[in-house]
């Protein structure tokens, strides 16, 4: 069923629950695997407290090959709990994803998962409502659980359950396991967040809300510049080591490359013109912002970034990862980034494929828009499941009211 209501409507039923508009107590649970759900979770962070509504607390999935950055720690500005979660154990030299090593890893770990599952529930179950940034155990615990607090589940992979964009996915049982988990991750949530590069109608069957990205707060007031670098970022290490191949081939160029660790994690031994970085957001977003162009795994939120920017992308999706073949696919479909792999850098270097002005500017737009109508989305959540609660409480499936 789906729950459509207008303006007044919506007025006139906040009327009748007193107070609930007026500050939400919210928690945030992360997905720590990808450190674009921390970043979309910075940016969100502030529209609510802008709106008047407070974030009590933040549940971050951590795993054993990737931490969780201090830059999001301190800038969430509020207190963060990590757990245990699933997470994609790099392959052979430490570049794609090993499927056999991940399953056995989660195998192992499967008794801290369920741990974890409690451990989100308790931390939850006094809030107004639960922003979902694509966590598994976070959806799953819902539904063993039978969680009473409203969800919202916020990711771009939302965004391939849309009609308009199914038919585009390839390796057809593989992709079937992603989808499926994707619809785990926001299990029992009243709306799926489907952020995306542009406006595409909302879906009603699946309960999808289209919406623009959440770029990280001072993004609009940088201006770009060509300073003539090449900027990377890879999720594995290993991935630096095709990157410093071909800057040891075109010493003229200046290279500059974040991942996790920093020169602890990857060291190439390559000469001055070649920086080794570890994450910290502001830093890769001022080179971001002057780079000549960029080439990283093929992440919704450092492509949208770029895009912002201007700045020509070769998009490289991470071996193992179908959602970033999906993503780099997506993002080509929009003129933002061009997929391929570290082979092509050499063509793409000669013959950087920059965004149009036209395509740069309407993306913009469509940013703009975004603030207001995911604090509504929100609040709209808490409105429709507490004047309701007593018949959805007790109705079999939370998950089959949507608010479109």
């Amino acid at each position: 069923m789906c729950i459509r209501d207008s303006p007044a409507s919506l007025s006139k039923r906040a009327s009748a629950v007193p107070g609930l508009m007026s500050r939400l107590r919210v928690a945030f649970v992360v997905q720590g695997e990808g450190r674009g759900h921390m970043t979309q979770a910075l940016a969100l962070a502030p529209l609510l407290r802008d709106a008047g509504h407070e974030l009590v607390s933040v549940l971050v999935g951590q795993s054993p090959f990737r931490s969780v950055p201090d830059y999001f720690v301190k800038g969430i500005k509020a207190p963060v709990e990590p757990f245990p979660a699933p997470t994609q154990v790099p392959g052979r030299m430490r570049q794609g994803v090993s499927v056999l090593k991940t399953l056995g890893d989660a195998t192992r770990r499967m008794p801290q998962f369920i741990t974890s599952g409690f451990q989100i529930h308790n931390a939850t179950r006094s809030v107004d409502v639960v922003v979902n940034f694509m966590d598994l155990i976070c959806g799953l615990s819902r539904i063993i659980l039978r969680s009473r607090v409203p969800a919202v589940a916020v990711a771009h992979n939302y965004l391939f359950l849309h009609p308009e964009l199914t038919h585009h996915q390839t390796g057809l049982n593989f992709g079937t396991f992603v989808m499926g988990y994707t619809k785990g991750t926001a299990a029992r949530s009243m709306a799926k967040v489907a952020l995306s590069f542009d406006a595409l109608a909302n879906y009603d069957r699946d309960g999808l809300v289209v919406m623009p990205p959440l770029l990280r707060p001072g993004l609009r007031d940088m201006q770009p510049s060509d300073n003539g670098y090449l900027l990377g970022y890879a999720l594995n290490p290993g991935y630096g080591y095709r990157l410093a191949e071909w800057q040891s081939r075109h010493p003229e160029v200046t290279v500059h490359f974040y991942v996790d660790g920093g020169s602890a994690a990857f060291d190439p031994n390559t000469d001055a013109s070649f920086h080794v970085h570890a994450l910290n957001d502001q830093n890769f977003i001022r080179h971001l912002a002057g780079c000549r162009a960029y080439i990283g795994s093929a992440g919704f939120e450092s492509i949208c970034e770029a895009f912002h920017f201007g700045k020509p992308v070769l998009a490289v999706p991470t071996e193992g990862q179908h959602e970033q073949i999906l993503n780099a696919w997506d993002a080509e479909r929009v003129g933002a980034a061009q997929a391929g792999t570290y082979a092509d850098l050499d063509s793409f270097w000669d013959n950087l494929p920059r965004p149009s002005e036209q395509a740069v500017e309407t993306f913009r737009r469509w940013v703009k828009k975004a603030p207001p109508r995911i604090v509504e989305v929100i609040e709209r959540a808490c409105l429709l499941y507490t004047s309701d609660a007593a018949d959805e409480r007790s109705s079999v499936d939370l998950g089959g009211r949507r608010i479109i």
